[in-house]
């Protein structure tokens, strides 16, 4: 594992409650072997860049409350590390429920693959199921009740089919967020298909 650096009092003191300063730049540096030791030897299915980096926000807020007293509290670096242990569990519970919801997605999306009986009449049926979930897709998008925001992580992790965890991190939401963002708005896109099926029929 990584030494353990030692702790710099004027370091934490010049970032405390400043999310802007430089020496976050010198505290990473610092620090980020020591934190991606200790995931890769306690918590080797996370990412670990990723939890290094909310482990860092969660500095952010933290920090200003924090009192560096060994004595009392302990040394700065096992107070680092239970941030980082905790955002590794957090991290655990979020992949573990994106597995089942995963699961799910892929009925759901394997449904929307193929919400049509086989056609009777080549072509021309296959051009009409095309259009119908064109048209509905173009519905979805342009309903006023979504939010922007809600549309465009659906149009981006979707339609362009980018990576939920590159969403998730261009939205500032969390990658389950992004998931249930999906699920929901590809419910909808079925009913809409569902219902011009129905108005065909």
């Amino acid at each position: 594992m990584s030494a353990i650096p030692p702790t710099s009092v004027t370091l934490l003191n010049d970032i405390s409650g400043d999310a802007t300063s430089v020496r976050w730049t010198e505290f990473y540096e610092k620090y980020a072997g020591a934190m991606r030791a200790f995931l890769q030897a306690k918590f080797p299915m996370v990412e670990a860049d990723d939890v290094i980096q909310e482990t860092l926000v969660a500095l952010v807020r933290c920090l200003p409350r924090y009192r560096y007293v060994p004595d009392e509290h302990g040394y700065f670096h096992n107070y680092l590390m239970g941030i980082v242990k905790h955002k590794a569990e957090d991290a655990l519970r979020r992949q573990a429920a994106h597995e089942k919801l995963k699961d799910r997605l892929g009925k759901e999306q394997e449904g929307l693959a193929r919400p049509f009986p086989a056609p009777d009449d080549g072509a021309e049926e296959a051009s009409w199921r095309n259009a119908v979930k064109e048209t509905a897709l173009q519905q979805l998008l342009a309903d006023d009740s979504i939010t922007p925001s809600t549309r465009e992580i659906f149009r981006h992790v979707a339609i362009e089919h980018e990576k939920p965890t590159d969403v998730a991190r261009q939205f500032g939401v969390t990658r389950n967020n992004v998931d249930q963002i999906k699920a929901r708005m590809i419910a909808r896109l079925k009913d809409l298909i569902a219902a011009m099926v129905a108005a065909r029929a």
